[in-house]
């Protein structure tokens, strides 16, 4: 599950809690507030790297185990919008733990719901 967790928010929240324990040791004053909100915004990272998980994790069973055909998208960006792909395995997908592979292209099982 380690490969879903959004490591810019982090990186984000290590970095405020890191300030938040100077600014403790410097001052003497104990910003509790501060201390729940680093929790929550974990909380809320956790969350969502676990429905990223559990959502890839349906796909692939849904692949494997019961032959539907899933709607996957892949690329896009701010400007830009992302290729829908068919994947199924009667079109020649191949799973790999969290991918599906169809020659050179590779798309992410979280990123894929039922067609």
């Amino acid at each position: 599950m380690l490969e879903y967790l959004n490591y810019g928010a982090l990186g984000l929240v290590g970095g405020l809690g890191f300030m938040i324990v100077l600014m403790h040791i410097f001052t003497a004053k104990a910003p509790y507030g501060l201390y729940i909100g680093i929790l929550i915004l974990l909380g809320l990272s956790y969350s969502e790297a676990n429905d990223r998980y559990s959502t890839a994790i349906q796909s692939i069973d849904d692949f494997k185990n019961q032959n539907y055909i899933l709607r996957c998208s892949s690329g896009g960006g701010l400007y830009s919008a992302g290729n829908s792909y068919r994947v199924s395995l009667k079109e020649g997908w191949l799973n790999d733990k969290h991918y599906f592979f169809k020659d050179s292209l590779s798309v992410r099982a979280s990123s894929c719901e039922r067609w």
